[in-house]
């Protein structure tokens, strides 16, 4: 990581260090979620939680986009938890979507797939 001249580093440079450095970065290497992890978020106390997101995009888009097929875009997903119940609350109720997942993370990458492979 760069310093400026005044031995200064900008908040964002250094979150973004901190978090993704591939050799020394929290999400590069291991899976801080859940019983093991650091911490858990709502999708992973809770299929409910995605669930009732999944309901309410239903619902918006059936009031307010007329198309036929849209895309769903998480950022940052984890484990992959929260976009993996929605994708099967969206088939279940024969909703027509593109799913995607935009990560920084190498080993979130990899949690992700092993979540959303058998769908």
């Amino acid at each position: 990581m760069k310093l400026d001249k005044k031995n200064l580093i900008p908040f964002d440079k250094f979150m973004a260090d901190m978090l993704y450095n591939p050799k020394k970065g929290y999400y590069m290497k291991s899976n801080p979620f859940g019983k093991n992890g650091d911490f858990i978020t709502s999708p992973n106390i809770s299929l409910m939680f995605s669930e009732m997101i999944a309901l309410w995009c239903i619902s918006f888009l059936k009031r307010n986009i007329k198309q036929e097929k849209v895309n769903i875009i998480e950022l940052g997903a984890g484990n992959g938890e929260m976009i993996f119940q929605i994708i099967k609350v969206f088939k279940k109720l024969n909703m027509k979507a593109n799913f995607f997942i935009v990560e920084k993370s190498d080993n979130l990458i990899k949690l992700q797939k092993k979540k959303i492979i058998f769908l």
